[in-house]
């Protein structure tokens, strides 16, 4: 029996469309917390609708036998917008080029992000070759194809990735939201600069951020706007090369180290 192709799974196709729809109809949400605030983006609304649905009991649409499929799916959407970025950021070189040096260094740290989180995985939680995927970026787009691309979407560096993705989604907007809030209390913080700093390559939690900016700085939103959208742009360049060449090399050179050298078999390339 011929095995099914992942674009050939038509309940899980049609039911992600549907709980798109209905996230981009509840829109983004503004949740007040005294003098803060944090934002509910449209992507966290369908990811909970599916989950929820995924929790019915006794429905058959989708299951556990979708996750392959969900994986394969997620890697070529990935790659498309690998694509894309590649084009807008080519439109835009003028743009990116005026930005100057500071918007493209903020985006060095990225390549360094596993300091902390690896050797807590490692060596507080006992974590495996999971923790390079959950540690070497910022777990994005880009960064989830980069994994799915050179380690395979059944592997457990991209089971690491896809796990900092999901709770990034979930709760990153709020992280994010909420700290700008708390960011634009304090004066001696230029919002030019939180706007810079809100574009971490995540459309979503850009969104989350600059809002909050917005709703503190209206009169000079147009300008916040630009500089958000130019750092988010630059990010999602640049994050692509400071996680090939930096932080995926470290992350691995680290965790080799971290278990005191012991070689583990690398996940093939393109498995599945």
């Amino acid at each position: 029996m011929e095995k099914k192709k992942s674009w050939q799974n038509y309940p899980l196709q049609i039911m992600v469309l549907i709980f798109t729809v209905i996230a981009e109809l509840i829109g983004t949400q503004r949740i007040p917390l005294g003098r803060f605030s944090f934002t509910l983006a449209p992507l966290i609304f369908s990811m909970i609708l599916m989950t929820l649905f995924y929790l019915i009991p006794k429905q058959k649409i989708i299951t556990e036998k979708s996750t392959p499929h969900a994986s394969e799916m997620m890697a070529l959407a990935g790659g498309l917008l690998l694509a894309k970025l590649g084009v807008s950021s080519g439109a835009a070189i003028e743009e990116v080029l005026s930005a100057g040096i500071p918007v493209i260094l903020q985006n060095l740290g990225e390549g360094f992000s596993f300091v902390i989180g690896l050797p807590l995985a490692v060596l507080v939680f006992g974590m495996g070759r999971e923790s390079i995927g959950m540690t070497f970026g910022v777990s994005r787009e880009a960064n989830v194809t980069l994994v799915s691309e050179k380690y395979g979407a059944e592997s457990p560096e991209f089971r690491g990735v896809m796990t900092n993705y999901i709770v990034g989604t979930v709760f990153g907007v709020i992280a994010v939201s909420f700290l700008m809030s708390v960011l634009a209390e304090m004066s001696f913080i230029s919002p030019i600069s939180l706007a810079l700093a809100s574009g971490i390559g995540s459309a979503s939690m850009m969104v989350g951020g600059l809002g909050t900016l917005l709703e503190r700085y209206p009169e000079i939103a147009t300008e916040l706007e630009a500089y958000a959208a130019i750092s988010n742009l630059v990010s999602s360049v640049i994050s692509i090369y400071t996680a090939l060449f930096i932080g995926l090399p470290l992350t691995e050179r680290v965790y080799k180290w971290l278990n005191n050298g012991k070689k583990e078999q690398v996940s093939e390339y393109g498995k599945s």
